[in-house]
Parts: structure tokens; sequence; C-alpha cells
């Protein structure tokens, strides 16, 4: 890989070292996803793009013809292969694979039989489960979670009075520390009993439940294990037999490796070295119900269209109409201002727009769904390998043509008085949540680091540190737009003390104040052990190609280590 590259969807400089450095952690991408959502949500520019404004998707020729020219300049340059899926209703309007499965035996993606990882999209499989608990009433999203765990080695430690529910779960607000590994193994042979896994990784509560969004692979997982204890089964089948059986997703698994019983075929994960890929080894995911899911374009396609027809596809049914609706709603609100949580979706885009979606990556897989009920549509995209432009990028130009979403507006200035102290109020270093703040993945905290400065007029001016700059204009007291974008800063003050900054496109966290000693222009010496004891730790999980990608680009781009997509 070269230096940084312009965007083609925002013209915008997202091939930077630190996002290929954190696209190199590979599983971050199981956060968000979204595994982790690097960068922001923007408004795409097409001057090319046909706008459709009454019946989205509604002429699938035309559909294809644009989706054709939207993949035409990634594939074989941002991804040997990919595979796409657009729905409308219960109708797959298209399922289409491109480029190639194998980069060695040239095998052509297929849409139907082509098996792609999509990490963190699974997700929402597993919630899907958890609200057939809850429609049962074998599930209560507000009871403590131990109550299901009786019989089981895992449980929630009682830090604070109140408890971890399901519901905190499905929002990622249980308060757990993160470690970012969803203990991820390179041997199949180290796959382990979800129950062990969960038993030996036990994650610390460091906040009370339902204060804050942190994204949580560990608590992905525990939703999963309750799931498989609630019904005294294994996790893996009871999703076969109640979500994929009737959606008739016979090419879908969470198994590992995937079972002998798929009649496609497993895409191979991919590398970019220099100008060309190169098949990766495999790595496997113990944390299974946070992402090892394995599915092909057309099973995505059903599972779509099950959530958009109110929990059914014609007569299969896995949801009531009701506790579809529910899922859907929203389940915690991080400011009224920006996108918040579903059960187990987030909002994305403007957060009037009403999208829903989730991102997610494996060390060599990413992918993308989206849905966008108002217009009773969803997209689905899925790459067999980890480039620093995610699916999402596809995603994006899609919701652009189809008006799914309004275009950026000039923000305007909010007519209260004291702007600029506000701005002055609001200014300092921002950390995500979702983030390690100790070990040797606290790399990936300080890299993420983001700096608010006052700017004349009471305006914002925001940097990270391999210097991405936004402007922002205050629309309402403590409330920013961006300037020509989607993006949204709300800030939650108390006592002239900034308490959380909520991001409109990270979703999968909050932005906390860095206390001084943890500022960018002081951890130079932190930030250079963190990386020392990162190797060391990513190569115990299998990512040891990951990390090279890293330290070569790195190099290329002769700068220091400088941002749930």
């Amino acid at each position: 890989m070269t230096g940084p590259q312009r965007s083609p969807t925002n013209g915008r400089t997202d091939e930077t070292t630190r996002r290929s450095f954190l696209t190199g952690l590979g599983s971050i991408g199981i956060l968000g996803g979204t595994g982790i959502t690097i960068g922001r949500t923007s408004a795409p520019t097409d001057a090319n793009a046909t706008q459709h404004r009454d019946e989205p998707f509604g002429n699938s020729s035309e559909l294809e013809a644009v989706v054709d020219k939207v993949m035409a300049g990634r594939v074989g340059a941002t991804t040997p292969g990919a595979t796409v899926a657009v729905v409308s209703g219960d109708t797959p309007v298209l399922t289409k694979g491109y480029g190639v499965a194998d980069i060695d035996g040239d095998d052509s993606v297929r849409a139907d039989e082509t098996v792609f990882r999509v990490g963190s999209v699974g997700k929402l499989v597993t919630y899907t489960a958890v609200m057939q608990g809850v429609e049962r009433g074998v599930l209560d999203l507000d009871a403590d979670v131990n109550t299901y765990l009786d019989n089981s080695a895992v449980t929630v430690p009682d830090t604070y009075d109140n408890p971890v529910t399901l519901r905190h779960l499905g929002t990622h607000t249980a308060g757990f520390e993160s470690t970012l590994d969803p203990d991820i193994v390179a041997d199949p042979a180290a796959i382990d009993p979800l129950e062990t896994v969960l038993a030996n990784n036990q994650r610390q509560r460091i906040r009370p439940p339902g204060e804050l969004v942190g994204y949580s692979n560990y608590g992905a997982a525990l939703a999963g294990h309750v799931v498989a204890e609630a019904h005294n089964t294994t996790f893996e089948e009871y999703i076969h037999s109640e979500i994929f059986d009737p959606l008739g997703m016979s090419n879908s698994t969470f198994a590992q490796p995937t079972t002998g019983d798929l009649s496609g075929d497993l895409a191979a994960p991919h590398v970019r070295d220099d100008a060309s890929f190169t098949v990766a080894d495999d790595v496997y995911i113990n944390m299974r119900p946070a992402g090892s899911l394995s599915a092909t374009a057309t099973d995505m396609a059903a599972f779509m269209s099950a959530h958009l027809g109110g929990g059914a596809v014609g007569d299969r049914r896995v949801l009531d109409t009701k506790t579809a609706e529910a899922m859907h709603r929203r389940h915690h609100v991080r400011h009224p201002a920006v996108t918040n949580w579903r059960y187990g979706f987030h909002e994305y885009g403007s957060p009037d727009a009403n999208l829903i979606a989730h991102s997610g990556a494996t060390v060599n897989f990413t992918s993308h769904l989206l849905l966008a009920p108002n217009h009773d549509v969803g997209i689905f995209v899925a790459y067999n390998s980890n480039p620093s432009e995610r699916p999402k990028a596809v995603v994006d130009e899609l919701i652009e043509a189809y008006t799914l979403q309004p275009a950026p507006t000039t923000p305007t200035p909010t007519s209260k008085a004291n702007g600029q102290e506000r701005a002055e109020i609001v200014a300092g270093e921002y950390r995500l949540s979702y983030l390690p703040q100790s070990g040797p993945l606290q790399v990936a905290n300080l890299l993420e680091h983001l700096t608010v400065e006052p700017a004349a007029n009471g305006r914002l001016r925001t940097t990270t540190l391999d210097g991405d700059t936004r402007k922002w204009v205050e629309t309402e007291p403590y409330v920013y737009e961006e300037v020509g974008g989607h993006d949204i800063l709300a800030f939650e003050v108390t006592d002239g003390e900034v308490a959380v900054l909520n991001m409109n496109s990270e979703p999968t966290g909050v932005y906390q104040p860095v206390r001084h000693h943890r500022r960018q222009e002081v951890t130079g010496g932190v930030l250079g052990t963190a990386l020392s004891g990162f190797g060391v730790s990513l190569a115990g999980w299998g990512g040891h190609s990951a990390w090279q990608r890293w330290t070569k680009h790195g190099t290329n781009n002769g700068r220091d280590m400088n941002d749930s997509e």
C-alpha cells in the first residue's frame, strides 16, 4: 500500500496510517464493527448516480447497472471478491457476486453459493434470538442476566447496585471493560465451548449499567450464551433450528470450521501485498455469538427481508410482528440529536432518516448490512478482504443514489448568546469509551483520541492524530453540525464540565474527556511501549500478518503512529 489516497466516495483522506493500523487489528471490525466505527458517515457523491425518490430499487435492471458501476472500481483493487444483496420487502431485487472467491483458484463469487465470514453483522442474528426468547416468555430484557446462569460457570459480578440485563447487552451499555479481542485463535483445535470462553475471559464491570455505550464483544457473546442456557442447547444448534432453518438460510452457520453440510464454499481470506492480493491463513473467533457467522448474500437477503417484513418472509416467520417492532424501537438514547441504539441495530447516517445498520469484520473479511424501513429496503455487502475502505462505502453510494436519506444542508447557527464561551468549555481531548485504557491494546485508544478546539464565532474544529480536520457550527447550545456532512457533535455539560461527547457517526461508543497526562502530546513513550506489547499480543491471536501490514504501511508513510467507518 502506498501513501494516503482520496476516497472515491467523499473526497477525504481515508487511507491514513492510523486507519490502516486499526484496520490491521482485524478483530476491531467485530466491534462494529459497527465493527469499530472508523471515521464517520459522510455524504458520498457520484455525479452520474441516478436519483430514485419514489420507488427505490423498483427497477432491478437499473439497480444492477448502478451496483455494477459502484463495484467496478473496487473489485480487483479494494478487494479480490465481493458479494451483494439488495432486497425490497420480501423480494431479493439483486443478489450478485463480484470478482473471485479465491485468488489462487480463480473461482468466481456466486451470491447463492459463496460463503463469506460477516463478523459482527452476525450479532444481529444473536439479538434476534434473544428477542425470540422474550417473545416466548423464556427471557426478560430487564431481568438480571445471572437469573439465566444458575447452571453455568459464567457469572456477572455484583460490582454495582443495578444488575446487567439483556437490554444492556443488546445496546452495549452493560459497562464491561473492553479488551477488543473476542478470543481470536489461529488453530481450530483451540476453539473452546462458549461457556469456557466466557468464564475464562470474564470482563470487569467498569461503569454502572445503562450509563454509557461501550461496544462489547463479550456482552454479545454473553447474550448468545444466555439464549443457549435458557433453551438447554448450544448456541449454534439453537440458531440453526430457530432462525436459519425457518428462513431457508441453508448456507449460514456460526460453526467453526464451517460444517460440511453447507452446500456452498467458503471464500478465502485475502491480504493486500503491494499491488496484488494473496490468500491468508484463516482465523477463528471463540466468542462465536459476537462474530463467527458465515453466510451467503442470498441467505442474508432472507434475513433482511424477515426484519423488513415484521419478522417473516412469506409464511416463514421467526418473530411476531410486535416483537420485530419492539426490536426496531430505540432501547438506549445517547443523546436526542445523534444516532442511538435499537436492539442490536444502531441508527445510521442522518438521525432523521430512520436507517438502521451494523458493520462487521474478521481479520481478513469485512461486511455491512443496512435496513431502510421507511423505504422497505435492505442492503448487504461483504468483502473477502479487510481494506481501509470498507463495504460501507458501497452502501453509502447506494444510500445517496436512491435518496434513502436527505442530503446534508448548511448548518444554521444558533441564536443563543455566549457561543464562544461554550466553545471554550468543550475544548479538549477525548477518548472513545469502548477502547482499552490499559494493556498492550491501549494503543487503539491512544490512536483514536479526538482533539476539539474553539474557532471563531463559537464554532469548533476537530482533529485526529493523522491530521484529519473538520469544522462544526453550533446549531443549538452544545450541539454542533458538521460543515458539508451529516455528522453531529452533542456535548453533555454539567456545571461547566464536559461529561460526554456524543458523535453521530460513532454509535458504538461515546467520547470522554482525557486527563491531561493521557493526552497525545505527552503519550509518545506510552504509545511506543503499547505498540511493542501489542505486537506480541496480536501475534498470539492469529493476526501477525495484519501487524506486518501495519508496520510496513507505517514505514512507507514515514510518520509516527497516528481513527464503529
